[in-house]
């Protein structure tokens, strides 16, 4: 509450002259990406911890991981998640805070909510599907029976979901950047 109450009362230069006051009731989608940031921050904390834990079946993951080939899937998923999820929705939360708190500008909530679902689920879907393969696959490799064919064929059915989910998270972004670039700029 005290952030709203130092945005009712808080004005900024609109660089021609004028000053103009934050409305507090307008939406300011950067709380929104921030929020995700956080969220993907938290959910990085955890896995983090999981992937690390000493006691079964966590303890599987290390040699998993070690071990190349799947485990890099599982790898690549976690980085995935950081990158994305925290320095994506970071960094889009940083230029919504340009958009609309320094240029006051008003973003269509009709398009960023679709882009916050679409980013959110891709970069969940995507990362959840690369990280249960490569553990698939990584723990399919550590039997001295496994073969690499057989390895290759518990990791193919995840190549296609895994990229429609990449292409939905791209699809995201895409559309939360044109929101931002076509943001009306206040009334005069």
């Amino acid at each position: 509450m005290g952030v709203l109450k130092g945005l009712r009362t808080r004005t900024r230069s609109t660089g021609d002259g004028h000053t103009s006051r934050i409305d507090p009731s307008k939406p300011l989608w950067y709380r929104r990406y921030r929020g995700a940031a956080y969220l993907s921050t938290l959910a990085a904390l955890v896995w983090t911890v999981i992937i690390v834990l000493p006691f079964a079946p966590m303890s599987y993951l290390p040699p998993i991981i070690v071990g190349g080939g799947p485990g890099v899937w599982f790898v690549l998923a976690y980085v995935l998640f950081i990158v994305v999820g925290l320095g994506g929705f970071g960094a889009l939360s940083a230029f919504l805070t340009t958009v609309e708190l320094h240029e006051n500008r008003t973003i269509d909530s009709r398009t960023m909510w679709p882009a916050l679902a679409l980013l959110s689920v891709g970069l969940v879907g995507s990362s959840l599907l690369l990280a249960v393969a490569g553990a698939i696959g990584g723990y399919a490799s550590t039997h001295p029976l496994s073969t690499s064919t057989s390895i290759d064929s518990l990791l193919s059915p995840y190549v296609y979901p895994i990229t429609a989910l990449v292409l939905l998270a791209v699809a995201g972004a895409a559309l939360a950047v044109l929101s931002m670039v076509r943001a009306r700029w206040p009334q005069s």
